[in-house]
């Protein structure tokens, strides 16, 4: 692990009380920072939270933390390991305490992206480069998508990827939601399954193509739709 060149990093805080749920998080604060380190992945794994990502003709990567909690702040990490930037948090105390952070985070061109959170949304905008993307429970949805490679995974929620040019893989599964990508026009070799829902192919299936598409989903809806 090497020391962060971590510029203008602030810190705003808005503690809020009586503004949850009982038992939800009743305060929070929004802290942000910029890594200026040279690195060309970045591993976000959140607990529960929505995570936020666009692409810019930034050099470095920003990133923006809205912090919830009732008792005990979360502990939020982020350290440069090699050529990645991992970016986490853990709750003090999961039996007693109730905490979750949201992420938005602007990267430059190109950057390699796994993005992982046990519940929440994932709402992604305009990337080039790999995406490797996972909710337990809640949506993911991408526009503007100029990447080759997308991967996405949901136990429950619907996931919708548009396309601005054409990929050479997407791969989608969801436990229990539709699964649905706008793409240019291929051919493509197209691999759909849904145990229970509607199937729509509106592109050019042919199998053995060097462009692939799978869709698969436990219960809902599969299509790939000219966008």
């Amino acid at each position: 692990m090497k020391k962060m060149a971590i510029a203008g990093a602030l810190a705003t805080a808005a503690l809020l009380t009586g503004c949850g749920v009982v038992g939800g998080p009743t305060q929070q604060e929004e802290i942000s920072y910029d890594v200026a380190d040279k690195v060309t992945k970045l591993v976000l794994d959140s607990e529960s939270g929505d995570i936020v990502v666009n692409e810019s003709d930034r050099a470095g990567i920003r990133v923006v933390e809205t912090r919830h909690w009732n008792n005990d702040k979360p502990n939020a990490q982020h350290k440069v390991n090699g050529d990645t930037l991992d970016v986490s948090y853990d709750c003090p105390d999961v039996f007693v305490n109730n905490c979750s952070v949201d992420y938005r985070v602007e990267v430059p061109k190109g950057l390699e992206l796994t993005l992982e959170t046990g519940s929440g949304d994932l709402t992604l905008r305009t990337l080039s480069g790999v995406v490797r993307a996972k909710s337990g429970s809640g949506n993911i949805s991408a526009s503007g998508l100029v990447g080759k490679q997308f991967r996405a995974e949901t136990g429950s929620g619907d996931v919708e990827l548009k396309y601005a040019s054409t990929p050479d893989e997407i791969k989608v599964e969801t436990g229990s939601g539709n699964a649905s990508v706008w793409v240019p026009q291929g051919p493509y070799d197209v691999q759909t399954k849904t145990g229970s829902g509607e199937t729509e192919v509106a592109v050019t299936d042919e199998p053995g193509a060097s462009r692939k598409i799978s869709l698969e989903t436990g219960s809902g809806d599969v299509k790939v739709l000219l966008g």
